[in-house]
């Protein structure tokens, strides 16, 4: 889910995203949600705990906002998850991959 895309704006609201989460999870089977602009949903602490909660669920957040830094993240959900930086290929990474 992109919470950036107008197609799903409607799910920034918590009240019509997690009824909707919670429908996708049919059975026993293991689930996962890939949630992106996180930060765009209301209430997102809550809604991505509630998620967390389940045992046949996992979460991955990603986003770019420089307002969430990882220090808040160690605080709100701490010991639920794990940190994973990402960065982006240097010129000489890229080269390497480019044929041309």
């Amino acid at each position: 889910m992109a919470f950036d895309l107008f197609d799903n704006i409607e799910y920034r609201d918590p009240k019509i995203f997690y009824p909707w989460a919670k429908e996708q999870l049919q059975d026993n089977e293991k689930y996962y949600f890939l949630l992106d602009e996180v930060q765009l949903l209301d209430e997102f602490v809550s809604v991505l705990n509630g998620l967390a909660d389940k045992k046949n669920c996992d979460v991955f957040v990603t986003g770019s906002n420089a307002k969430f830094l990882p220090r808040d993240i160690a605080t709100e959900f701490g010991g639920r998850g794990d940190e994973v930086s990402m960065y982006p290929l240097n010129f000489s990474e890229f080269m390497s991959c480019y044929d041309g």
